[in-house]
């Protein structure tokens, strides 16, 4: 009974081991399926071969205009369909421009521009040159009868767990697509998010596109006008989700962990409206969460709001009433004298003569204050005419006599001879 127990012991160990000898045998060579040759993302070994597989399969299915595309973005194509292999003929535009060839990371600058302006921080660039779009106050694109995509200034932050911004579909004829998503920079101006390399997008006619340009896969509900399209992203794992109309869709995508910016097309006219941040969300989601790309508002504060109906809000105003309430503590301006002010500064020229009626700088004088010697006031019209010497001296009433024109004075003075 003693030997039996160890006997058992050592045969079931030996058993466990040849178990897991043999499923490590079954798993190293005889096991089938995808060899992974890259690293899983858009742009490795393995990608580059499901793409020449799918060029193969599907390149025939597209009409002329989207196989003109397809090889100008690409670079160069077949001589068959009518492309030059020569590089100076067709910009090898993924080659020659990848994503990584320029820095498209958040600078310092741009980082002060967003604590400043907060979401208005970003806006959509079109390329003037080779787009059809118009952008107004930053967010508000108009499409026209041509293929283009707009991408934003700034790319998507990655501090936060969650960015999320909406699309709105203000004007959308049944001929046209858009499509809503994420590219990398530099990317194509005549190619829609989707169909290009390092991009994904959501597109009106109810499918998805990453990266792929021959064909798109069911994802959600067809785009209407009025219909708002959204789009999450998540910086730590590149996970990337759509809403429509306030409803969260699954996710299209995963490990795009690259600098990515918000990037709209179209293939025909239309007229499209993005919101970042700067009013609510549809998705309810995202306003309790704040998934906005940066605040309303920044440190920057706004202007004052001219034109105001409350006049005690503006500053320059509020100044100009203080101003006008030390006139009225003082003697009515009606019945203060009015006299040069000698206490400022004049320009130069000749010197100030009391017979001079040229225009001079004139002040309110104050009750109290002294008259200037030499200074008198303007003339009391109401008083009586006979008050009124010759020689200009003031008369009885105080008043002080009229200028008389050349005239009257020489005849006068033929009057005393």
């Amino acid at each position: 009974m003693r030997l039996i127990v160890p006997l058992f012991s050592t045969m079931g160990g030996l058993l466990l081991c040849l178990l897991l000898l043999f499923v490590f045998y079954y798993l190293r060579f005889y096991r089938h399926g995808r060899i992974m040759l890259g690293s899983g993302l858009p742009g490795s070994f393995d990608d580059e071969q499901q793409a020449i597989r799918d060029e193969e399969m599907y390149l025939h299915t597209l009409d002329e205009s989207a196989r003109q595309a397809y090889f100008r973005a690409k670079g160069r194509g077949p001589l068959k369909y009518g492309f030059l292999k020569s590089r100076t003929d067709w910009l090898a535009y993924q080659e020659s421009s990848p994503p990584d060839s320029t820095n498209t990371e958040i600078s310092l600058s741009q980082f002060l521009s967003i604590q400043e302006k907060g979401v208005s921080a970003w806006e959509f660039e079109p390329d003037l040159e080779t787009t059809n779009c118009i952008v107004e106050y930053r967010t508000e694109m108009t499409f026209y009868d041509t293929e283009c995509s707009v991408q934003t200034n700034l790319p998507l932050p990655k501090q936060n767990d969650m960015y999320y911004w909406e699309a709105k579909l203000h004007e959308l004829p049944a001929n046209t697509m858009v499509a809503i998503g994420l590219a990398t920079k530099p990317y194509p101006a005549f190619r829609l998010p989707g169909f290009n390399k390092y991009s994904v997008a959501y597109l009106s006619d109810g499918t998805r596109r990453r990266s792929q340009p021959f064909f798109g896969k069911g994802y959600g509900p067809v785009g209407r006008q009025g219909d708002v399209i959204g789009c999450g992203y998540k910086p730590r794992t590149g996970t990337v989700f759509f809403t429509r109309n306030g409803k969260r869709l699954e996710e299209a995508a995963t490990n795009l962990k690259k600098s990515i910016f918000p990037t709209v097309g179209a293939n025909g006219p239309c007229s499209v409206h993005i919101n970042f941040g700067q009013a609510g969300f549809v998705f309810i989601e995202a306003n309790v969460k704040k998934w906005g790309l940066a605040p309303m508002n920044g440190t920057l504060l706004p202007p004052p709001a001219y034109g105001s109906s409350e006049l005690g809000d503006s500053v320059l105003l509020a100044a100009g009433f203080n101003g006008n309430a030390s006139l009225t503590q003082g003697e009515d301006s009606s019945s203060a004298g009015i006299v040069p002010d000698v206490s400022s500064p004049m320009t130069p020229g000749p010197p100030y003569l009391p017979s001079d009626i040229s225009l001079t700088n004139l002040s309110h004088r104050q009750s109290g204050m002294p008259q200037i010697p030499g200074i008198h006031a303007p003339p009391d019209y109401s008083s009586d005419a006979s008050s009124v010497l010759d020689d200009g001296a003031p008369g009885p009433s105080g008043a002080q006599q009229p200028l008389l024109s050349p005239d009257e004075e020489e005849t006068r003075r033929f009057d005393r001879m």
